[in-house]
């Protein structure tokens, strides 16, 4: 009987199933009922058997049951299915489930016996182009050279994007002893706030190296900070109660009070003078 004449969209595609194990010298295979329910994408045992039952009644197979162990099936060499079978299909000779490594196709195969059919030539098809076009593909490239080579970096951005923790805390803790003293700097907050502050350092300075920005935060700690008198807790509080104000490395790298103390805020100055505009020098 041929496989055409199968008008079972299961039985069909269990036939499939079974012609992936078939060792071509025996024409007989034994992988368990678990690996053909899936392959086959049949959801329970009863219809497996039912499928098989209708197989062997067609007389496409022979099932022998095992004793402990699968089955063995035998396709009738009559059946003029295994001819038609894509290579690609009947290159596995061993009948060990292990060696079955092809996903099973989805349900939606069993829709129409032809389009079972078409959709297993059509992934030969392709898989065949890939492989030829696999040499081809070495000539073509999707970017030219110039455009997969990473560009340098410019100075101050290699700079800028480098930030010196350790050597950034050791200038606060040189130019600013009265400050709360840093133990630790390993939040994530910290750590953020602080590139932040010195992208902008070095940006806004451009900044080629890393010794030249570090001398003007070394100026900015020293003229803008270390030099006012309400940063540096010289200043009585109003309310006689309260504590003198004590600056730490983390209250200076907020954003809101880097931005004031970089306008000139905390300067020392009279009563009614204007501010010096001009402060602080080259931006910090």
């Amino acid at each position: 009987m041929s496989q055409t004449n199968l008008k079972d969209p299961q039985e069909k595609l269990l036939l499939v199933a079974l012609a992936h194990f078939l060792n071509e010298s025996t024409r007989q295979c034994n992988p368990s009922r678990e690996t053909l329910m899936k392959t086959a994408c049949i959801s329970n045992s009863n219809t497996l058997t039912k499928k098989l039952k209708g197989l062997e009644e067609k007389k496409l197979i022979t099932v022998v049951a095992g004793k402990g162990r699968s089955n063995n099936y035998h396709i009738h060499e009559e059946s003029t299915f295994t001819d038609e079978v894509p290579s690609r299909m009947k290159h596995l000779h061993t009948c060990s489930t292990s060696t079955f490594t092809h996903e099973a196709p989805p349900p939606s195969y069993m829709k129409d016996e032809h389009r079972i059919e078409h959709r297993i030539e059509h992934r030969n098809l392709m898989s065949s182009e890939q492989n030829s076009d696999a040499g081809e593909e070495e000539h073509f490239a999707l970017t030219s050279p110039e455009e997969d080579t990473p560009k340098p970096q410019e100075p101050v951005t290699k700079v800028a994007n480098r930030c010196p923790i350790k050597k950034f805390i050791d200038i606060y803790h040189e130019t600013l002893p009265m400050g709360t003293p840093v133990r630790t700097w390993k939040s994530a907050k910290r750590i953020k706030i602080m590139k932040a502050r010195w992208k902008e350092l070095v940006e806004d300075e451009k900044c080629e190296s890393e010794e030249a920005a570090l001398s003007i935060l070394r100026d900015f700690f020293i003229n803008a900070i270390a030099s006012s008198n309400f940063l540096t807790g010289k200043i009585a509080p109003r309310n006689p109660n309260d504590a003198p104000f004590q600056i730490s490395l983390e209250w200076i790298l907020t954003e809101g009070n880097w931005d004031k103390i970089v306008d000139g805020h905390y300067v020392n100055r009279k009563k009614n003078t204007p501010q010096n505009n001009s402060y602080p020098p080259r931006g910090y």
